[in-house]
């Protein structure tokens, strides 16, 4: 199973580890997935730099990569990419969540490791500006997959591994009321309406405290 949190590139050719600068570069051209410009890159990576100056950090971080993986990184004139070769965790991870938000997917006989992945957010520890809108991509795809397996394993009677897909979601994003609608909707499904009613309370304070609002009318109808 694929992990997000951290980075990590296997087969190097020695056990020398890349570069702060290196794996920020890897990472870039693995989350675009296609070849991009090399001043793109450059502008990404080392903004506070001047046009030369960046263009030079990216020469001198690619002779680095080269040395530790050598076939890493495909480079011409003017463009950058991740070899052909190369299997990225987070393009495979991207790929089984949204095969779980498609209604017609197989359930996995062991749902465990695949909410453990889809309670990781991507690089928390990294906090460059580019990442934002790969980080936010990954973290609502995530969500949407949570909440549609939750509802998929409720259906097919496996109510604990239902109930821990939606708590994961709600976990993640406690404002978000489709998580928590899906938590009550299980609750439903196997037969406990106290808990829906205790789940549907929690949210309803939730809201209140935080924006002064009440749960929508779809939440509400759901124990009318």
């Amino acid at each position: 199973m694929q992990t997000l949190p951290a980075f990590a590139v296997d087969g190097a050719a020695d056990a020398r580890p890349l570069s702060r600068a290196a794996q920020r570069l890897v990472t870039y051209l693995a989350l675009r997935d296609r070849p991009v410009r090399r001043a793109e890159v450059a502008h990404a990576l080392w903004a506070d730099s001047s046009e030369e100056h960046g263009a030079a950090s990216l020469r001198t971080t690619l002779w680095r990569i080269g040395r530790v993986h050598r076939d890493l990184v495909q480079a011409t004139a003017e463009r950058l990419s991740l070899s052909d070769t190369a299997a990225v965790d987070v393009q495979a991870a991207s790929s089984l969540a949204r095969s779980l938000a498609s209604a017609g997917a197989e359930l996995p006989d062991d749902s465990e490791p695949v909410i453990g992945l889809l309670s990781t957010d991507l690089l928390p520890d990294w906090y460059d500006d580019w990442l934002f809108v790969f980080r936010e991509r990954w973290r609502q795809l995530r969500l949407h997959a949570l909440e549609c397996l939750a509802g998929r394993l409720g259906e097919a009677g496996r109510f604990s591994e239902a109930i821990d897909a939606a708590l994961t979601a709600v976990d993640a994003e406690p404002l978000r009321e489709s998580a928590h609608r899906c938590l009550i909707r299980v609750h439903l499904l196997e037969g406990n309406r106290g808990e829906a009613v205790r789940a549907y309370r929690a949210l309803a304070e939730l809201l209140h405290t935080e924006l002064g609002v009440r749960p929508s009318p779809g939440v509400r109808a759901l124990l009318a």
